[in-house]
């Protein structure tokens, strides 16, 4: 009988890695014997990967094996927020705008893995609705489905063709109970009327008080970087003011594209930074491509 073949460095990684998809905000933590469970792992295995994982910061033990997620992520987060071109368009694009449209919250959305990742946020958590206050579950670091509002669907029209029939082969029931399509013609149709409207609505995705209008927002090569949302009452004058401000919102959304191009075109070493610390490239003899 021939002895199976031992999981490659990248199978392996992947496997450890797949530690931290576990953690959520209902489950903080993590035992030893969870993670052999839900990844069908041996004892060795599992207390290996966590140990690896425990030793890069990304991971810490509490204690009675059981795991929290580490201080290194806190450390990885700080350097997201200062290197994020996106983030730092939103940050300057999307600034007074709470105090401009009142009773309005605004984020902006970004793909992640097969979902959507909220990066930025400004605006209130929550929103008034006849009478009522109705809470935002949404903000920096929120995950959300990438079918289902208009946020997520804003940004799903304008992905590259091959990357919508990967995404449509591995979730065309999720992509139905979204109301994107039964199948793929119409689930390419939908896409293609979002694209012509430029806009997005929803109402009562996630609140049946709430009302959802979402643009798109390019890289300067025409690429989807993101989308930006707004978030308001569902009542029926405020949805029709929602819709006066397609033009506004849009305007953001170029803003962004042009700062996103400065980021790009201009890449600056951070003024703080010591010259001695800037590795230089050496100079090549060939002739330097413009990017």
């Amino acid at each position: 009988m021939t002895a199976p073949e031992a999981p490659s460095a990248s199978s392996a990684l992947t496997r450890m890695l797949q530690i931290l998809d576990l953690f959520t905000i209902d489950q903080p933590t993590l035992t030893v014997d969870e993670v052999m469970q839900r990844l069908d792992l041996v004892q060795s295995t599992a207390y290996r990967y966590l140990k690896e994982l425990c030793d890069s910061g990304l991971l810490a033990p509490q204690g009675k094996g059981v795991y929290r997620l580490g201080r290194r992520i806190v450390e990885l987060e700080r350097l997201l927020q200062l290197s994020d071109p996106l983030l730092h368009a939103g940050q300057v694009a999307m600034e007074g705008m709470d105090a401009q449209y009142p009773n309005r919250s605004f984020l902006l959305c970004a793909f992640y893995k097969d979902a959507t990742l909220c990066i930025h946020k400004v605006g209130p958590d929550e929103i008034r609705f006849n009478g009522q206050r109705m809470r935002i579950m949404r903000g920096r670091g929120t995950v959300l489905s990438l079918f289902a509002g208009a946020g997520s669907q804003a940004l799903l029209a304008h992905l590259p063709p091959h990357q919508l029939t990967s995404l449509y082969l591995a979730h065309a029931s999720a992509i139905a109970e979204a109301g994107l399509g039964e199948n793929w013609k119409e689930f390419r149709s939908r896409l293609t009327q979002i694209r012509k409207l430029g806009y997005v609505e929803t109402i009562g995705r996630m609140n049946p008080g709430m009302h959802s209008l979402a643009v798109p927002v390019h890289r300067p090569d025409g690429k989807i970087a993101g989308s930006l949302l707004m978030l308001g009452s569902a009542g029926a004058a405020d949805t029709a003011e929602a819709r006066l401000l397609v033009p506004a919102l849009q305007a953001k959304a170029e803003e962004m594209s042009r700062m996103l191009d400065f980021s790009d075109a201009s890449p600056e070493v951070p003024a703080k930074v010591p010259a001695s610390a800037v590795v230089k490239p050496v100079a090549k003899p060939t002739r330097t491509k413009r990017l």
